[in-house]
């Protein structure tokens, strides 16, 4: 008779014939796949996968053990995990539960990498891997605590396919972050099965392990900037590198020590070497910068600057109307507001005709053009820009107008940031870019209850995490 080898041809077909054998050399002909009887001593039936040898019991056993072998081999390479083969495999409540058995046997600590081959205890757990043909798919096997020397306690081993303190597998947590980088956690507790809460987890674990730790390193230029993720006063501090254009940094609150607790995490070497420092004008920021940075020079955000001569000819036009005593004056006055936002040369010729109406010798007129005299400087951003800026402040400081009066005092208290826009010619854009990113972020999630998960899926998709590439259809 033939070895079983030889007889172990596997047949793809229907669910009721997945094996089709050949007889001895009594007949030679091909078993039937659904019911096969011959005249030899060999008699194969293979409805529902049930096969019968007459005085052959121990060849069928053998035959058995050569294609669970041919399964097991090809969940390896369908799971494609490190440090791991695959023993066995059941169905359980319409899920496929997939037996493994390490490849090693040292145990390592989690938390500092210590090594060991004595255990403390054992017991069978399961992980949540990728699904396999429409079916979800967890993986069982032991794992071992073990008694840490360095940090004096007893922990769960490290395992390859898994993350620490996690029940899913590193493929199914990596393909639950590269779904929450392009849509909202909503979408991706859909498609995967799991909470909401849980895909924050997920980003959190994912975040602190592909996270770059040289970020922070041979930084030149920062913006740093707030953004408000939650009512009543609750903010984010913001700083990303300018030459990166990545956020490298993020902290809950909007104090001066929340960002000098930045700069002691760089170290003072690292503060030494920040040449530029772009801000919103923030007091707060200012301050930890001056303290923290001294070869760093503060340059203020061009928009912000410019907003501020806008806003004070805004309050001369209001203090006007409510100064006006007739209803036909006050409708004038109101009038001007949208022709006098515009740039003198920007105008259209209906805007230009309200403008002619304003008479320099009034307040509203005087504003106007000290409006646009500021502008001016900004833009142009002549040699002797400081000159002219210390002009421009001396004329605001004598127009009689007290919202620029004000503004010329603000402008001389942060004459250097100012200055500095004209000088470096950057502005703190990207650092507004990567807030309408955020706000976009925490919108698509209909907000975040605290700040870590939030922070997490800021580093998630704006950190420059690179995830591996998962063919998850």
């Amino acid at each position: 008779s033939r070895r079983p080898q030889e007889l172990s041809r596997l047949a793809v077909g229907d669910e009721r014939s997945e094996l089709g054998l050949y007889c001895d050399e009594a007949c030679g002909l091909e078993g039937d796949p659904t019911l096969a009887q011959c005249p030899g001593r060999w008699k194969v039936r293979t409805d529902h996968a049930e096969q019968c040898f007459d005085e052959h019991s121990a060849l069928w056993t053998s035959l058995h053990e050569a294609l669970a072998v041919r399964v097991t081999t090809l969940l390896n390479k369908l799971i494609n995990l490190h440090g791991v083969r695959v023993t066995g495999l059941r169905f359980e409540d319409g899920s496929l539960v997939i037996g493994i058995a390490r490849t090693f046997k040292i145990l390592n600590c989690p938390r500092c990498g210590y090594c060991k081959r004595g255990r403390e205890s054992r017991s069978i757990r399961r992980w949540r891997h990728i699904g396999l043909w429409g079916n979800d798919v967890w993986l069982e096997g032991e794992i071992r605590r073990l008694r840490c020397k360095q940090c004096e306690s007893v922990v769960t081993e490290a395992v390859p396919w898994a993350r620490h303190d996690s029940d899913f597998t590193r493929s199914f947590e990596d393909a639950v972050a590269l779904l929450a980088q392009q849509t909202s956690k909503t979408a991706v507790a859909v498609l995967t099965g799991i909470s909401g809460p849980t895909v924050g987890n997920i980003a959190e674990r994912v975040v602190a392990e592909h996270l770059d730790p040289d970020r922070l390193r041979g930084i030149k230029r920062i913006a740093v900037d707030e953004i408000s993720f939650r009512k009543r006063h609750r903010y984010l501090t913001v700083v990303t590198d300018h030459d990166s254009r990545k956020v490298i940094w993020v902290a809950e609150g909007k104090s001066s020590d929340v960002l000098k607790s930045f700069f002691t995490e760089i170290g003072p070497d690292a503060c030494e070497a920040i040449e530029i420092a772009t801000i919103d004008m923030s007091a707060a920021y200012r301050q930890a910068i001056l303290e923290e940075l001294p070869n760093a020079t503060i340059v203020f955000d061009h928009f912000h600057v410019a907003k501020l001569p806008n806003v004070a000819r805004n309050e001369v036009r209001r203090e006007l109307v409510r100064n006006a005593e007739t209803a036909q004056q006050k409708k004038v006055i109101k009038g001007t507001m949208w022709p006098l936002l515009h740039r003198l040369e920007n105008t259209n010729d209906k805007h230009m005709e309200v403008i002619n109406r304003v008479r320099l010798d009034q307040s509203l007129g005087r504003a106007y053009m000290i409006k646009e005299e500021l502008l001016d400087i900004l833009r142009n951003g002549q040699p002797n820009a400081a000159f002219h800026l210390k002009r421009w402040m001396g004329w605001a400081a004598r127009s009689r107008l007290k919202p620029f009066v004000r503004l010329a005092r603000t402008i001389r208290d942060h004459l250097d940031g100012v200055l500095a826009i004209l000088s470096e010619r950057i502005t703190n854009g990207l650092a507004e870019g990567v807030n309408n990113k955020i706000r976009l972020l925490s919108h698509r999630a209909f907000g975040f209850h605290s700040a870590p998960p939030l922070i997490a899926t800021i580093f998630l998709c704006c950190g420059g995490i690179t995830l591996p590439d998962l063919q998850l259809l």
